[in-house]
């Protein structure tokens, strides 16, 4: 899938990270962002990618926690996936589908596997969560359910890019974006190369998910590590140069209005904002999500 020729030359890479394995409610995970060397890359700053694993319903998920000043996104591989959260919203995707929820002010929310066949008891995907700009912080939560099959797909020259969120070339995802922001999940046969325009002042990385990563300069990154693009201009290269399909999330946008204040579930702009989220969730204000 090739860009226009007149299109300016590849990025180069700035750096390729490696994630770190950590738990997140009954499983563990590949955290790729917040690294120690890079907090975001667009509005991303952070990186979850999960399973597979052989989920338990009733039993496997994670239970009900606060966000604020954030938006969170998962997207699922394989399995099917509950949401539910304080402002009544309630969602179930399949594989191929995201939960694309908006915390804003704060809210409190848990997700969980929901099989209801043997195929979707294997749980595999990908959290990401974007910061808010800053005038966005506190704005009211939200949630957009993405079903797999409003999810599109450009295919051309042995790539499938299906686009989540922004546009890849005359393709636009489905979710309602607050910021200049794109996600796409793309796999690539052997041999074959993904470049793509990126729009001049956004920011772009790459997270392997299976396979092998061949990128401008002859940089290279396996499975579990988030490759970046250096700087805000220019198209973007993925190949595959080993003999099996290639997977990654391919993401980025404008860069995350800082500072970040990172502190457990809130990501603000300072600590008197995340201190406030700490109380309004305390006292209630984020409303309660009853377990069932």
């Amino acid at each position: 899938m090739n860009a226009p020729a007149n299109v300016a030359s590849g990025r180069a890479v700035e750096r390729v990270l490696s994630s770190e394995i950590a738990p997140v409610g009954t499983f563990t995970v590949r955290r790729a962002l917040p690294a120690r060397d890079r907090h975001a890359v667009g509005p991303w700053v952070f990186l979850d990618h999960f399973g597979p694993f052989r989920a338990t319903s009733g039993k496997d998920g994670v239970g009900a926690h606060p966000h604020a000043g954030i938006e969170t996104v998962t997207y699922l591989l394989s399995g099917r996936n509950e949401h539910r959260d304080s402002a009544g919203h309630t969602g179930i995707v399949t594989a191929g589908g995201a939960q694309w929820m908006t915390a804003g002010r704060g809210i409190v929310h848990a997700e969980r596997p929901l099989a209801q066949n043997e195929s979707e008891r294997t749980m595999h995907g990908v959290q990401l969560w974007t910061s808010l700009p800053r005038l966005l912080k506190t704005m009211e939560p939200r949630y957009q359910r993405i079903g797999a099959e409003a999810i599109p797909t450009a295919s051309a020259g042995g790539c499938d890019v299906r686009v989540i969120a922004g546009a890849f070339g005359a393709v636009r995802g489905p979710a309602e974006v607050l910021m200049p922001t794109f996600l796409w999940h793309a796999a690539i046969a052997p041999g074959a190369s993904l470049e793509a325009e990126v729009p001049e002042g956004e920011e772009a990385g790459a997270y392997v998910i299976a396979g092998e990563a061949l990128l401008e300069g002859g940089v290279r990154a396996k499975a579990g590590e988030l490759a970046v693009w250096e700087g805000t201009a220019g198209r973007v290269r993925v190949t595959n140069p080993g003999r099996a399909p290639l997977e990654a999330m391919v993401l980025g946008g404008a860069p995350a209005e800082g500072p970040l204040v990172f502190h457990g579930p809130f990501v603000m702009t300072s600590i008197d904002q995340v201190r406030a989220a700490e109380i309004a969730y305390r006292t209630g204000r984020m409303g309660v999500l009853e377990e069932d």
